[in-house]
């Protein structure tokens, strides 16, 4: 019996034991850190772009795409809530929107796009004559309405039953211009913004060139942002493709209200804060540059008869001005925009009389016409042949005129289609006082003229 026994105990200890062990905790959900709305200084004013939800770890989809209907936005704006329109929704490694693609790039960030036709989708109000900027911490609530699932099926996001609101802003190419106020010697406060270029090399020596950007009336007030985000005026020169073929400082201060540009105070302290932001960096005096819309079209205007040695080149757009005054800048090279039937500044007893003006004191004036809303690429195509015209002819004065019906939006916003011509800024950047042509005292027409179908 002790020999069964003793057989049995041994055999048990053959047997193999199996000991229980706890099944792995589920993974924790990728909760939200933070939500952020993206704006963009959009041809036709401020605009917010795209809401950039930030989680806790990075969200990997592998080839799965995100469906637009997996998200409902909407946008809260002077008491009234309207939904906006999702137009793209990605992963990203940054709360930016992916100009690159193709987009999904594995992150923490989720981008939602929205449309920008949409007409609840501006950054600005336009009210009493001004632009303001509207309140969006806490204007915008997102809700994701369906899971998110990864290239194998695998749910990454879970549907939320509650929306969450947006907590702060991020302003691409805005956020790039410091913000400040300068006091002249007559104690004249102006509130301005400077962008700054990156370091070059190259431009060690001589220095960056300098935009100056005078905004037109709807800009005017005390907020200090207006001026580069109800247009792209500014914005146009500070843009990354831009700042990559001409990098610039530029400079673009805030007229208050009941003020302009010819007003002698505000003007004084505008050019002695010029002055100071050359001095005391690296620019080049040869290069110095003003453009300006409307209000700040006129400003150029006034500006150039008392400063034609100071800038190498101008730009101004819907614009009028003294005709007396325009033998003092014929040697100053200008390209002049305007709409024929600008409802705001009259093109003919404005522009077109300056233009006149500088062609009667013996200025050489090229002329053309085209449709304000060609397509980009054939807007170009017409100013590099206006541009090509003026070189052969030996002109440094043009003239650019939007045919009626044509220009975008309104016939007074001829600043549209000005700064989206890129050939029109390089034109800009190619003057340089040691190059200022000689005088002539012939007229010459573009022989073109496009016209485009009238909105």
């Amino acid at each position: 019996m002790r020999f069964i026994v003793l057989a049995l105990v041994a055999l048990a200890a053959l047997v193999p034991t199996t000991t229980a062990t706890a099944a792995p905790a589920p993974a924790p959900p990728n909760t939200i850190v933070r939500t952020d709305v993206i704006t963009d200084v959009h041809p036709f004013g401020w605009k917010v772009a795209a809401v950039a939800i930030e989680y806790r770890s990075n969200i990997n989809l592998g080839s799965a795409d995100i469906p637009n209907s997996a998200f409902t936005v909407n946008a809260t704006a002077n008491g009234a809530t309207a939904p906006r329109t999702v137009v793209d929704v990605y992963t990203n490694n940054a709360a930016e929107i992916d100009t690159r693609g193709p987009k999904g790039t594995p992150g923490k960030f989720l981008i939602i796009e929205l449309s920008s036709d949409d007409r609840n989708s501006g950054a600005l109000v336009y009210a009493g004559g001004r632009n303001e900027p509207i309140p969006l911490t806490g204007a915008y609530s997102v809700r994701q309405t369906a899971d998110i699932t990864d290239a194998n099926g695998k749910v990454r996001l879970k549907a939320a039953p509650y929306a969450i609101t947006s907590q702060g802003q991020i302003n691409p190419i805005v956020d790039d211009f410091i913000s400040g106020t300068y006091t002249d010697s007559t104690g004249y406060a102006l509130n301005f913004r400077l962008y700054t270029p990156q370091a070059r090399p190259e431009y060690r020596k001589d220095g960056f060139p300098l935009v100056l950007f005078l905004h037109g009336g709807g800009e005017r007030g005390a907020n200090n942002i207006t001026q580069i985000t109800a247009n792209e005026g500014a914005a146009a020169f500070a843009a990354p493709d831009r700042q990559a073929s001409d990098p610039s400082y530029i400079l673009a201060a805030q007229v208050p209200v009941g003020s302009s540009w010819t007003t002698p105070a505000q003007q004084a302290a505008l050019m002695e804060l010029l002055d100071t932001i050359v001095a005391g960096n690296p620019i080049d005096k040869d290069r110095l540059y003003v453009t300006g819309m409307s209000m700040g079209g006129i400003g150029t205007f006034d500006l150039l008869p008392k400063y034609a040695d100071k800038f190498a080149g101008a730009l101004p757009i819907a614009a009028a001005g003294d005709a007396t005054k325009m033998p003092l800048i014929k040697d100053v090279p200008i390209w002049a925009t305007h709409s024929i039937d600008d409802p705001t500044v009259n093109y003919t007893t404005g522009t077109l009389a300056l233009m006149n003006a500088l062609d009667a004191a013996g200025a050489l004036v090229t002329r053309a016409q085209w449709a304000g809303n060609l397509p980009e690429l054939q807007a170009e195509a017409e100013a590099l042949r206006q541009y090509a015209q003026a070189e052969a002819a030996g002109s440094h004065t043009l003239l650019t005129a939007y045919t009626p019906g044509t220009t975008p939006v309104n016939a007074h916003w001829s600043w549209v289609p000005t700064y989206l011509n890129d050939v029109m800024l390089d034109w800009l950047f190619d003057q340089d006082l040691q190059d200022r042509p000689a005088p002539t005292t012939t007229s010459v027409t573009a022989t073109t003229q496009v016209v485009g179908i009238a909105d």
